[in-house]
């Protein structure tokens, strides 16, 4: 716990802090700007905070750079450091009169407290853990409604997260989030695949096609196999089969010869029509027709031979683009001819069974690939999408844990302060938000009220090491509630610090024990430094 902080600025040049409740205490006429929350600042930065630096820097501006030197004791051994504005990034160790000895860096410090508070099974930062409840003017985690977050930019889903790690429930989501994880990442790999050419992309009914193919290769196979005596004798048959399909192919390229070469016909036939008229032939025209506009005609005519050049010069592409396909059509009927009258000399050649197995084992090999990537991307998706609802189940299962177990504490605290007829509010825990659901009365008082419920609700069921909470949380919460919430904070077996004023209206059994506890008071002529700006 955190036993002492020292500062040569403090008008109090030391101040020791014990277990249980601290309290840092304000005048009866609750004057502002004396040093109660600047303090609680104070020991945010020295648990390893940066908002001190951040929303207090009148104080630097005014005092300068200058250091805080603080005790904890852990298992009754001392432990000394200093922290300091002008570098904080770095904490210095000390011994037992506060001289430095070793600087070690912030991180480093915050793993020391983490491990000394017993926190090391909590997959969460020191800082993650603790800087949500400290709760001081300045900081932005005083928001009633969204009591989980640590500052207004925060995801509503880090903080969900934040809040099973706390409880220490986070193991089995971090390992179905890895599975999940490692499935995405197979997904992605092999969609590149497919994207980048690697594999080829198959669609459901070409992986029918390939299984139908992949069963008419074997039944082929099979039966080469079991009459390899009678195709050693008889060859026909075998290379008749590699016939037919040759035919197939060509009777398709005939067609499509067919469609190029009537394409190519009209093409050819439309360049020799478009032709234009020549300025002399008009002249016999004049012959029968002297009063005619020569000019005029010569104009449309001129108009017409653009517009014929503009064809010419389309029909002179498509005549070129037909031709290189025809050439192509061409070509693979003479292949597929080749082929025809090579199958046919090779009748009395054994090798043409070895050829035709080859042929059938390269297509065979090719729809297997095919199948096999289709399956393992179907499989892929399938065992993502598992994966998936296992980790939302299983985040399901424990926040609906966790939500349960904070609201029954909650409604057990709402009763000992408020009553049995007072409703409290209800935290609902989803997978990526969250909602804090004030009930009944929704004044200022009130919804501080409920947020102070809320962390004593997590210190008393956590490993959550203390709480800090300011004044503003006190200021409109009804007097007798106040005096209760100080018994439920001696409740919680941890160490809290507050600042609080106007202790007399809480009662004299609460004003007492606010006293006994505290360990500054500040006041219009005692502040928090040697030095008073607010003039």
């Amino acid at each position: 716990m955190l036993t002492e902080v020292r500062c040569e600025k403090f008008r109090e040049k030391s101040i020791s802090f014990h277990s249980g409740l601290n309290v840092v205490l304000g005048d009866s006429v609750a004057t502002n700007s004396i040093g109660k929350s600047t303090l609680l600042m104070v020991l945010d930065f020295v648990y390893g905070g940066e908002s001190f630096l951040d929303h207090n820097k009148d104080v630097v501006a005014e005092l300068g750079d200058h250091d805080y030197y603080f005790s904890f004791k852990f298992d009754g051994v001392d432990h000394y450091f200093r922290r300091g504005t002008f570098e904080p990034d770095l904490v210095y160790i000390c011994d037992k009169d506060f001289k430095e000895q070793d600087p070690i860096s912030i991180e480093d410090y915050t793993t020391f407290l983490k491990s000394s508070y017993s926190l090391e099974s909590v997959d969460l930062t020191f800082r993650s853990t603790v800087s949500l409840f400290s709760r001081v003017w300045g900081k932005e985690n005083l928001d009633v409604k969204h009591p989980l977050h640590g500052f207004k930019s925060q995801k509503a889903s880090d903080c969900v997260t934040n809040t099973i790690k706390l409880f220490k429930k986070y193991e089995s989501i971090r390992l179905l989030s890895e599975n999940v994880k490692q499935k995405s990442d197979e997904k992605t790999t092999i969609a590149k695949a497919f994207k980048g050419g690697l594999i080829s992309k198959t669609s459901k009914i070409q992986y029918k096609n390939n299984l139908t193919t992949i069963t008419s290769i074997d039944s082929e196979i099979e039966e080469i196999k079991n009459h390899l005596k009678k195709y050693a004798v008889n060859l026909a048959e075998i290379v008749n089969r590699e016939v037919m399909d040759l035919k197939i192919e060509k009777d398709r390229l005939l067609s499509e010869k067919l469609r190029l070469d009537s394409r190519l016909l009209r093409v050819k036939n439309d360049l020799s029509k478009n032709k234009s008229i020549k300025s002399k032939h008009l002249s016999p025209l004049l012959k029968y027709f002297p009063d005619v506009n020569t000019d005029k005609l010569e104009e449309v005519e001129s108009f017409h031979s653009k517009i014929t050049n503009i064809l010419r010069k389309e029909l002179n592409g498509s005549e070129k683009e037909l031709s290189i396909s025809l050439d192509s059509v061409v070509n693979e009927i003479s292949n597929i001819d080749r082929k025809i009258a090579s199958a046919i000399s090779d009748i009395d050649n054994p090798n043409v069974v070895v050829d035709r197995v080859y042929k059938l084992s390269q297509e065979h090999a090719s729809a297997s690939k095919e199948i096999e990537y289709f399956e393992t991307d179907t499989q892929i998706k399938s065992d993502l999408k598992d994966a998936k609802e296992l980790l939302a189940a299983e985040k399901n299962r424990i926040l609906e844990l966790i939500e349960k177990i904070l609201n029954d504490k909650n409604r057990r605290n709402v009763t000992e302060v408020y009553g049995e007829e007072r409703r409290s509010p209800t935290l609902h825990l989803g997978q990526n938000s969250y909602t804090f659901e004030l009930v009944e009365d929704t004044g200022t008082g009130k919804a501080y009220s409920n947020l102070i419920l809320l962390d004593l609700a997590f210190a008393e069921t956590t490993v959550l090491p203390f709480l800090i909470h300011d004044s503003v949380l006190f200021k409109n919460i009804q007097n007798d509630a106040v005096a209760k919430l100080i018994n439920l904070y001696e409740s919680t077996g941890k160490q809290v610090f507050i600042a609080i004023d106007e202790i007399e209206k809480y009662g004299d059994s609460a004003a007492k024990k606010l006293k006994d506890k505290k360990v500054i008071e500040l006041n219009d002529n005692s502040v928090l430094y040697i030095k008073d700006w607010r003039k």
